[in-house]
This record gives C-alpha cells, sequence and structure tokens, in this order.
C-alpha cells in the first residue's frame, strides 16, 4: 500500500508538479498565441469593443499572467523572497481567469433571457460565485519548507468553491437551454449553443470532480494541488473556446442572412472575421 506521507514521494509529487507547471505554461502560452486575433483585431481597431469581451479578455490575460509568475517561481534562477506576496500574486490572477470564464457563461445566459427577475438571479449568483473565489484567495497563506514555498488553504473551503463552481455551471446549463426552447430548434445559433453549454459542462465537470475527489481524500500536501491549476486551465481554455466560437457562429450568421439583417441579441451584435478577410470588411 502506498504511504502517501513519505517525505521521499512527496518530493517525487513536488517535482512532478513543478514540470507540470511548465507543461501547463507551453500549452497555455501555445493557445493564448494561436487564439489572439481577437485582441490584434482590437489593438488594430477592426473589431469594436464590447462589454462582454472584458471578462474574455481578462480570463485570458490573467490565467496568462498565472502561468508565467508559476513558472517563474518553480524556475532554479528564482531568488526565494516574499512567498507569501509571490503565491497571492499567483492565486489571484488564476482565480480572477476563473471567475471571468464562469462570467463568459453568465453572460451569454444573461443575454439570452429578458425577464429581470431572472437577470438579477444571474447577477447574484456571479457575486456569490466572486465572493467565495476573492475569499478563498484572502483566507490562503504561505510558507517556506525546506527552501520550497508551500501554500496552506482551508481543504473544506476548496471544497466548498469548487462545489459552488460545479452547481453554477450546472444552472447556467439548464437556464440557457430553456430559454433557447422559444427559438426555432432549426436555428444554427441555437445548436451553437446548446452543443457550447454540453460541451463546456461536461468538460468542467470532469476537470472539478477530479481535483474534488483529491481534496476530500487529502493524500498529501503536493496530491490535494496537484491538479488545481490544470483544473483552471482547461476551464479557462474551454470558456476562450466558447466565445469565440459562438463569435464565428454569429458572423457566418449574419453573412448569411444579407447585410441589412443583425445579428441576435445574444451574440451583442459584435463579430470576429478572420483576419485575412478583415481589411476586405
Amino acid at each position: 500500500m502506498v504511504d502517501w506521507n513519505d517525505p521521499d514521494l512527496e518530493a517525487k509529487l513536488e517535482t512532478f508538479s513543478v514540470q507540470l507547471f511548465y507543461v501547463i505554461f507551453g500549452l497555455y502560452s501555445w493557445e493564448y498565441i494561436r487564439s489572439s486575433h481577437v485582441e490584434i483585431a482590437l489593438i488594430r481597431r477592426q473589431l469594436p469593443f464590447r462589454w462582454p469581451l472584458f471578462s474574455y479578455i481578462t480570463a485570458r490575460f490573467s490565467f496568462l499572467i498565472g502561468t508565467i509568475l508559476l513558472a517563474t517561481q518553480s524556475s532554479s534562477l528564482y531568488i526565494s523572497g516574499d512567498c507569501q506576496s509571490m503565491n497571492f500574486a499567483i492565486m489571484f490572477s488564476i482565480n480572477v481567469a476563473i471567475g471571468c470564464s464562469t462570467t463568459n457563461l453568465m453572460i451569454r445566459t444573461w443575454l439570452i433571457w429578458k425577464t429581470s427577475y431572472l437577470r438579477i438571479l444571474l447577477v447574484l449568483f456571479s457575486l456569490g460565485h466572486w465572493t467565495m473565489l476573492t475569499l478563498f484567495v484572502a483566507t490562503a497563506r504561505a510558507s517556506t519548507q525546506n527552501g520550497v514555498c508551500i501554500i496552506h488553504a482551508n481543504l473544506a473551503y476548496a471544497s466548498a468553491v469548487v462545489i459552488y463552481g460545479m452547481l453554477y455551471d450546472l444552472a447556467l446549463l439548464v437556464l440557457t437551454i430553456i430559454g433557447l426552447l422559444g427559438m426555432p430548434s432549426s436555428s444554427t445559433l441555437w445548436k451553437t449553443l446548446v452543443k457550447q453549454g454540453v460541451v463546456y459542462f461536461i468538460i468542467n465537470i470532469v476537470a472539478n470532480v477530479i481535483l474534488l475527489i483529491l481534496n476530500r481524500l487529502n493524500l498529501n500536501r503536493a496530491m490535494n494541488a496537484i491538479f488545481a491549476t490544470p483544473a483552471a486551465c482547461i476551464c479557462t481554455i474551454s470558456s476562450s473556446q466558447v466565445v469565440l466560437s459562438l463569435l464565428c457562429s454569429s458572423y457566418k450568421y449574419e453573412s448569411g442572412r444579407g447585410s441589412s439583417v443583425k445579428v441576435p441579441p445574444m451574440t451583442t451584435n459584435f463579430t470576429v472575421p478572420q483576419l485575412s478577410s478583415v481589411d476586405e470588411a
């Protein structure tokens, strides 16, 4: 039977965690560059800024900063300084990315529903999620042990944050599907939104369930946190892909219906053509 409290095993797991950080840094950097045409179009003023894009851009940039800080902290060239401040910056960046990723889905559900009381409910759900993420960052502490910066967090509270996030995602999926029932099922946007919602929920539920199981098993300090960053990476990438897919679908919808027809409100009337066709638009 594996002795999860064996110091040698914990040291190997911590080494594996560092290697995993570099893998995530490389993967996310590649993904960020590959899908940066929205940011490029905004900088070149080929795409007008719309408020729903704020959470999309913030999520992507925040997680990029978090991975850079993680890679820097894990580097052999890093000079150990204020452990608490460094880990606060890392946790803050990653949790902002998680919050904004879920907000991307909330905004889509918000735009589908016209009922004011339901929109208020969505805002309350979102505020609850952000509050839990903020408290988690504020209550976490870090200390240096054997030259390694260790984060100390309440596992029960960490599990509560994960469970709330999963239930929040489920509520958004259900409300999105219910709101779309009033649209023709043959609509391309209808099919896209339903498919996106289901795929996003499945991907995130798998990632969060693995994280939750490891938290509840409490095998050792390294195992408790080993899947936290990968789960956040999966959440951020899948949420960003949902937004990009919807933007492309909106562009196709608008092009297919003619220039005199505007994109439905749920897409907030913004489109992202491919960079090669931007100058022609």
